[in-house]
């Protein structure tokens, strides 16, 4: 692989490359150029620093009158390029038409002006990185708990372009950091992104983490099945929707019929307090300015007070629908064919707190784990377990730990049963998605079935 400075420059340049050398009636490419940082800790020691300068170039040919292949390669160089673009226009040849594909983007307006990069966090260094680890397990030394996570900042330059003069580039700032606090017995999760490293607090993390494994130890209770009410903190809300994003938000979910949004655009079907959207302009979550097709970037409202409005749509999708691509394009190979890389959940009025207070019997969850999504993708049923941090609320004040729970819900159903939302909301970072995030309040829910209890 060519060498990727560590301004990660020459991201359009790699773009314009690529289109030059690429044959067929029409071509698109998609470069990204990233230079990152991943320190993994245990046993409140870091154990790991990976630093990685990666580069990618996607490019998608057009032939033959609307047949298509698309092709990645980590070669950058121009005979890496070139063979990249001959092998796209040869699995575009031996491809059947696309049905429905009205070509390649023509949108030559210009992408919008959000802030992406973070100076600080571009700078900042391991030794700054570890110093503010080191303050996190002093503070778990001295109440018995040890950490273990995860803590990554990086700069990352994606570019897109078509043969029709489409271009667009932006220079990105991430910082994301996962801290899991174990105790003798239990264990405590928090976890936050941003394009900035102020953003990410790590002592506060390290805080919540640690009220997480420590609140009410040794006062742990048995729970029947049943349904109950619960409070959903945002990284279980997050794990939930990155299911939903798949099997109910996407293109693909909604062509193949798969999707509660089917033959229901532009009717009620979840709570009137539920508004998602795909917002990459919001300037506190994780903006940018254009997707992987070189669409423009908006707020794109997915559900509107529980009104399905419309399905993440890249291009394709769009054209064989007969709807209007929402500019959700992950990338030129994406089978999802739009997925909502700034998935944002409305907030309420509310806080946590007061949410507890109002609860007469009901379970306060951290975060979910090991959740399949597949049970029935036509309600959006899933099922998993909780972790981290799950505790009995009676009487308005919690009252004791809980085991972790196996739990099996409809989203379709609990996202008609929220009855309160907080005002704080939280981006969770999200393991597909190169660019955006879940951000989400913390909701609570009137009925959410629980199903057992973890042996």
């Amino acid at each position: 692989m060519s060498e990727v400075k560590p301004n990660c420059s020459g991201a359009i340049d790699t773009v314009e490359r690529a289109l030059r050398v690429a044959e067929g009636d029409e071509a698109d490419a998609v470069v990204f150029l990233s230079d990152g940082n991943l320190t993994r800790f245990a046993s409140s020691s870091v154990h790991q620093n990976l630093s990685e300068r990666s580069g990618s170039l996607t490019i998608r040919v057009v032939a033959d009158g609307g047949k298509i292949g698309v092709a990645s390669t980590s070669s950058l160089d121009d005979d890496g390029i070139r063979r990249a673009a001959e092998l796209a226009l040869e699995l575009a040849r031996r491809s059947e038409p696309a049905e429905g594909f009205a070509g390649l983007s023509r949108d030559l307006a210009p992408s919008p002006a959000v802030a992406t990069l973070d100076e600080e966090t571009a700078a900042l260094d391991l030794s700054a990185k570890t110093r503010a680890l080191k303050a996190v397990f002093d503070e778990g030394a001295r109440v018995g708990v040890a950490f273990a996570g995860n803590f990554s900042t990086g700069v990352t330059t994606a570019a897109a372009g078509n043969s029709h003069g489409v271009r667009h580039e932006a220079r990105t700032t991430s910082a994301d950091a996962l801290v899991i606090a174990l105790g003798a017995k239990y264990s405590g999760y928090a976890t936050r992104c941003s394009r900035r490293v102020a953003g990410v607090d790590l002592r506060s993390l390290g805080a919540e983490a640690i009220e997480k494994a420590t609140l009410l130890a040794g006062t742990e209770e048995t729970f029947p099945p049943g349904e109950y009410t619960v409070i959903l903190e945002p990284a279980a809300l997050a794990e939930a929707f990155e299911w939903m994003n798949m099997i109910s938000l996407s293109g693909q979910a909604y062509e193949d019929g798969s999707s509660f949004f089917v033959g229901k655009l532009g009717e009620k079907l979840l709570g009137e307090n539920v508004t998602l959207t795909d917002d990459a302009l919001d300037r506190d979550f994780m903006p940018f300015p254009f997707d992987m097709e070189g669409l423009p970037k908006r707020r794109v409202a997915l559900v509107d007070r529980g009104v399905l409005r419309t399905p993440a749509l890249d291009t394709i999708a769009a054209a064989r629908l007969g709807l209007v691509p929402t500019a959700s394009a992950v990338s030129l190979e994406s089978a999802e064919h739009g997925m909502a890389m700034h998935l944002a959940m409305a907030g309420g009025d509310a806080t946590r707190e007061e949410m507890i207070a109002s609860t007469e019997l009901g379970i306060w969850v951290t975060r979910f784990n090991y959740v399949n999504g597949l049970l029935d993708p036509k309600t959006a049923l899933m099922t998993g377990m909780t972790r981290d941090g799950t505790f009995l609320i009676r009487d308005g004040r919690v009252a004791a730990r809980l085991p972790n729970l196996r739990w099996t819900q409809s989203m379709v159903v609990a996202l008609s049963n929220v009855d309160s939302l907080s005002r704080e909301r939280r981006a969770i970072a999200t393991w597909w998605n190169p660019i955006g995030a879940t951000l989400a309040p913390t909701i609570r829910v009137r009925s959410w079935g629980i199903t057992g209890v973890q042996g």
